[in-house]
């Protein structure tokens, strides 16, 4: 009798063990707002709020999210429409922004995924991302040095290379854009130190139709680790 109620436990164990692995693991997203003239806006899955209230130019914290190819939806703070519907492929543990861009009558979004695994030592890693609202072609450059080069707005859609980082030399950088192929100052970044063991990544907003304020072209860079 002792032995099958040993026997029974351990099929009982066995059994919760293989329920608990059947459980997906979650993904991680946060949440950018690069949408010029939006106001803050939530992030919902499964009609249920995962981030909320994010103002244009802040890339939110990173929230667990279903990795079951979670329906999400973006809105407005505290209401219900969506500007897009959209079902998220994601892969368990890993780490993703979520970025929503252009004006709010052509709202578009692009989810890539963050490569938080720490630079060799010593460095930096960088990538860059461009969600400009114009035709403008850029180079990204730090003085007369090009880091990234012809980039146009959400090229990383259709060439994966570029959503991956380049190791990089940490320190302080001004880094300017360029109209490409061409010495034309489209925006100036004045020095910001990169630290050491840092991902970062740099997203160039705004509209081509503003020259001035909140609207206008701005580079910014994102931790990402």
């Amino acid at each position: 009798m002792k032995k099958m109620i040993t026997l029974a436990s351990v099929a009982i164990l066995f059994f919760a063990a293989c329920k608990k692995n059947d459980t997906p693991i979650d993904a991680n997203i946060r949440l950018v707002n690069l949408s010029p003239n939006s106001n803050n806006l939530d992030l919902n899955a499964n009609n249920a709020l995962v981030i909320g209230g994010v103002a244009y130019g802040v890339a939110s914290s990173y929230r667990p999210i279903s990795s079951n190819s979670p329906l999400a939806t973006i809105t407005t703070a505290g209401v219900a429409t969506p500007y897009v519907n959209a079902n998220l492929l994601l892969q368990p543990s890993k780490f993703y922004s979520f970025f929503a861009y252009d004006s709010t009558t052509a709202f578009k979004v692009s989810l890539v995924e963050d490569d938080r695994t720490a630079p060799a030592t010593g460095k930096i890693n960088m990538r860059f991302l461009h969600f400009y609202k114009g035709s403008v072609i850029v180079d990204i450059k730090r003085g007369t040095t090009s880091l990234f080069t012809s980039r146009t707005t959400n090229d990383h859609s259709s060439n994966g290379t570029y959503t991956q980082y380049t190791s990089m030399d940490p320190g302080s950088y001004s880094l300017g854009v360029f109209v490409a192929g061409s010495s034309v100052n489209l925006f100036q970044l004045p020095a910001i130190d990169f630290v050491a063991g840092k991902n970062y990544t740099l997203v160039l907003r705004g509209f081509s139709s503003v020259t001035s304020g909140p609207q206008a072209m701005v580079l910014v860079p994102i931790t990402d680790n």
